[in-house]
Parts: structure tokens; C-alpha cells; sequence
């Protein structure tokens, strides 16, 4: 199994109760969605067996198979959960995964390189691009008025509005 072939869907947060259950942050539509796709996987590629048992302040709670007190389940925090990428849904024509924007080339009107996508966040108010050159790093958010296109053939993304949001973080400084 190669590294691509894995898609992360969460992160263990921390323990929740005594019993050895465990809150996940989950990058799923729904709390279910960790498990709704096959056997997931920790960064070792070995299998986790999840049970799901609800919600608690938007993280997901889960009983893990053979942890059993709340000790056990500390030890698990900030493990990244995956399920591999042919397990996921087909998207729509106008759909990506987040990990695939990682990576790519940002590039402005003019085509060209102002650097590249090193993550992709959302704090609440919509996704976030983080872009990094070698002089700094800069978020652009990643709406509608500001994308031009996706080639992930040419493993590049063209930002309409790039110099605008670069102009804002030298303002800053």
C-alpha cells in the first residue's frame, strides 16, 4: 500500500470517560463516516477497530477494539486514523479532496509560480489555503471569486485574486 493510497478521515483527540473510549476529530461529512468506509488504518498502516458510540462538543466518540480504561486511550492521542483512497466516494466534476490540493503549484493570472499548497484548513468560516514560497508562507481562501482552475495533471492551481491576498500579508509584516 502506498502513502496516496490512504486518505486521513480524523485524529484522536483524547480520551473520553473511563472506559477506554476515545474522541475523534473527524474529516468526514458525519461522525460515522470514519467507519463507513472499511477497515481503517493508523500511520503504521495497521488495522484499528472502531465502534462508534456518538457526539460529544463535534468530536466523534469511539470505542476502540482492546483498550479498555481511559490510560490505554491516552496513549492513542493525536494518532491520524486513514481508510484507503478506492474506499471513498466517486466526487462530481467540480469536486476534490483536500489532500490532493497539497502540493500543487499556486499560480497567479499571469501563470505564474507564486509558490505551493501546503495545507488546506477550515476553522469554521470555509476552507483556507495555506501557501508557502521561499520568502514566506500566506492563506488565501479558497472560494469561488478567487479560484480560477484545478489541473492536477499539471499538479497546479490558478488563484484569480493571488497578488491581492500577497499584497494583504506584506501589509501585515
Amino acid at each position: 500500500m502506498e502513502e496516496t493510497d490512504l486518505i486521513c478521515v480524523g485524529i484522536i483527540a483524547s480520551p473520553h470517560g473511563v472506559n477506554g473510549h476515545i474522541k475523534i476529530k473527524y474529516y468526514t461529512e458525519n461522525p460515522k463516516g470514519i467507519i463507513s468506509y472499511g477497515t481503517v488504518y493508523n500511520k503504521e498502516r495497521e488495522k484499528v477497530y472502531l465502534k462508534y458510540k456518538g457526539i460529544s462538543k463535534n468530536l466523534a466518540i469511539y470505542e476502540v477494539e482492546n483498550i479498555i480504561d481511559r490510560n490505554e486511550a491516552d496513549l492513542l492521542k493525536g494518532e491520524y486514523l486513514f481508510v484507503k483512497r478506492k474506499a471513498l466516494p466517486k466526487l462530481k466534476n467540480d469536486e476534490i479532496y483536500h489532500i490532493d490540493l497539497i502540493g500543487l503549484k499556486a499560480l497567479n493570472k499571469k501563470s505564474q509560480v507564486i509558490g505551493t499548497i501546503e495545507n488546506v484548513s477550515n476553522y469554521g468560516a470555509g476552507d483556507i489555503l495555506e501557501i508557502k514560497n521561499k520568502k514566506k508562507s500566506f492563506l488565501v481562501p479558497l472560494i469561488s471569486k478567487n479560484l480560477d482552475s484545478v489541473n492536477l495533471k499539471k499538479k497546479s492551481i490558478r488563484l484569480s485574486n493571488l497578488d491581492q491576498w500577497l499584497n494583504i500579508s506584506e501589509e501585515q509584516n
